[in-house]
């Protein structure tokens, strides 16, 4: 009954503002957050979103460009290898970032509890590059992305797209943009996002870890 009523109120919650506010961010809070479809976006105080409509990508419909392939040959791909590293990259390449220190903490806690997970791109042992968020049932929740390269983002996303393709996950993109519609990205309604969440949420990612797909 919890359950229902909050899945109720989410409907009825603003489209395009916060649903909510809270103090801080707490890892536990966080997971349940996110398999009801919420995510902090900004802290001091935590604002909770949960956009309508929401955008998503399938692995199937991941966009790759004809050239792309000869720029990948350039890059070296690793996971969960320096996700601190990664997620201080996705920070450092914005001008204005919701990832400030109490962010980067929590999310390497999650991290470390096996939640959190990076797709890193290195080029010539540097780190370029990469893609990070939380995997939750057959759901990746996906937080932010870098490129300091060109092409290096849109590698990114392909490459995480290829690894969960077998496995029938859903990206959750949050936020609909051009880049992410030239990638394959669509909209759906908050109300089917819920839906699919309800379910996939509750599978088994088919996989032991991570780290291991490649």
């Amino acid at each position: 009954m919890e359950n229902f009523n909050l899945y109720t109120k989410l409907l009825k919650a603003p489209k395009d503002a916060p649903v909510f506010l809270t103090s801080s961010l707490e890892e536990n809070f966080i997971l349940k957050a996110y398999t009801f479809g919420l995510f902090p976006w900004t802290s001091n105080p935590v604002t909770w979103w949960c956009p309508d409509p929401r955008c998503i990508l399938l692995p199937k419909d991941i966009h790759i460009q004809k050239n792309i392939k000869k720029f990948c040959k350039k890059y070296t791909i690793k996971l969960d290898f320096d996700f601190l590293n990664l997620i201080k990259l996705c920070k450092d390449t914005r001008e204005q970032s919701w990832i400030n220190d109490d962010f980067i903490y929590t999310y390497t806690n999650l991290f470390n509890l096996g939640y959190a997970h990076s797709l890193e791109i290195y080029k010539d042992d540097i780190l370029v590059g990469g893609i990070y968020g939380l995997i939750i049932g057959k759901v990746f929740f996906g937080e932010s992305m870098a490129g300091i390269e060109k092409n290096v983002s849109k590698i990114a996303l392909i490459k995480l797209c290829e690894l969960l393709r077998p496995y029938d996950f859903l990206i959750d993109c949050q936020i609909y943009n051009s880049h992410l519609k030239f990638m394959g990205a669509k909209n759906i309604t908050r109300e089917q996002f819920l839906k699919i969440l309800s379910k996939k949420t509750q599978l088994n990612s088919g996989f032991k870890n991570f780290k291991e797909l490649i």
